[in-house]
């Protein structure tokens, strides 16, 4: 679940980077991002090779080329970023490319520790979606708070680069909300993921994990959301950036009883 996390970390940061105008950006953020995800992506690397002492087959073999081709990407972003301005393209090129692979990562250590013998092809389905959402809105919400600080420092940065990673944020609340919602109401008919009473025999004790996932992974990061935009529309970066530091706990939180819910359960929630 570790390895999962902080890929998610790394590729979402990566990939969330790569949907804004990096020339924006004051070049030491840029650089910021690419030695987070570096450093997320690396520890993952050097901790995966130190528990199997190399010896590395199938799945965690392309677990590994995956989160080592996120490294490769944030390396170049941090060597880049110091002329930002003149290579905006490459940098979103390779922010993608490596965030594509830190996301892909993500999924396939999540999917290791996962049961696959009792998984079926729409819960498969299903985890992977979730693991892809998951990561963007960990991600958006990750590069938000960051580039909020940044502006205590780069005090001239114009405010469209907070506005388009608070939006990304609200969306990524969105979809993550609406997955959700659709997994819930496939257990609630009956559906793929269970009957609601066989769902709740495996949950069992659980009811604080799930209460977490819901409570504060969702609905208050989806206050959270709201009062960002509202704040990033009021111009105000210092209150948005508090708002945004509360909501990246809440998220971790969220995101983190997810993996344990879908490792310990099956339940793509």
């Amino acid at each position: 679940m570790g390895q999962s996390f902080f890929c998610s970390i790394a590729g979402g940061m990566l990939a969330v980077l790569a949907m804004n105008r990096v020339e924006w950006i004051a070049p030491k953020f840029v650089r910021l991002i690419g030695m987070l995800a570096l450093a997320c992506a690396a520890v993952v690397c050097l901790w995966s090779w130190t528990q199997t002492e190399g010896a590395v087959i199938g799945s965690q073999r392309t677990a590994l080329l995956l989160s080592t081709a996120c490294v490769a990407g944030a390396m170049v972003v941090v060597v880049a970023a110091g002329k930002a301005a003149e290579r905006a393209m490459v940098i979103r090129l390779l922010s993608l490319i490596g965030g594509l692979a830190g996301v892909a990562a993500a999924c396939v250590w999540a999917w290791m520790g996962v049961d696959a013998a009792n998984v079926t092809g729409l819960i498969a389905a299903l985890t992977v979606v979730g693991d892809v959402l998951g990561s963007f809105l960990i991600g958006s919400v990750t590069i938000a708070w960051l580039l909020g600080h940044a502006y205590l420092t780069a005090t001239k940065m114009t405010i469209a680069p907070l506005r388009r990673f608070s939006n990304l944020f609200s969306l990524a609340v969105i979809l993550r909300a609406g997955f959700v919602v659709v997994c819930a109401l496939l257990i609630w008919f009956g559906g793929p993921l269970g009957i609601p009473d066989q769902v709740s025999a495996r949950l069992g004790g659980s009811w604080l994990i799930l209460s977490m996932r819901v409570a504060v992974g969702l609905v208050a990061v989806g206050v959270f959301a709201y009062m960002v935009r509202d704040c990033v529309r009021l111009r105000s970066t210092q209150s948005a950036t508090g708002i945004l530091y509360f909501a990246s706990v809440f998220v971790y939180i969220g995101e983190l009883s997810s993996r344990h819910l879908m490792s310990a359960y099956g339940l793509p929630l």
